[in-house]
């Protein structure tokens, strides 16, 4: 195990028992406490999904390092495309936006289209 899981793992281990205690001792507020056990689950998991997944190989080379940028482009123009859909929707007043529903659209929009995009150029092969 390379020393960066190692120090994901430990940081994660880490917020997942001040989270806890945190919860059991009623320190602080109770949504800190979930947030902690959250993100340290989630850390745990995805480190798990890696480490089974790329085994001893290496994790990065030209070719995945390219089609990843390649697919945070294509994020990226999707995410500004509907920037500008959000905004005439605003603008027309077709539906009340609030600033909090488009931050949250767009960041789960940015998240899906990214590992969308590059799951896509990585199981076609290369970018045309």
């Amino acid at each position: 195990m390379d020393n960066r899981y190692k120090y994901s793992l430990y940081a994660a281990i880490i917020a997942v028992v001040i989270g806890v205690l945190a919860s059991i001792l009623q320190v602080g507020n109770e949504d800190v406490s979930n947030i902690l056990i959250n993100i340290g689950v989630a850390i745990i998991v995805v480190l798990l999904v890696r480490l089974r997944r790329n085994g001893n190989l290496p994790e990065k080379d030209e070719r995945t390092k390219k089609l990843g940028a390649y697919g945070l482009s294509y994020s990226w123009f999707t995410t500004f495309v509907a920037l500008n859909l959000l905004f005439w929707i605003d603008r027309l007043q077709f539906i009340q936006l609030n600033v909090s529903g488009v931050i949250f659209i767009l960041f789960v929009l940015m998240l899906v289209t990214a590992k969308g995009f590059q799951w896509y150029f990585l199981s076609k092969g290369d970018v045309d």
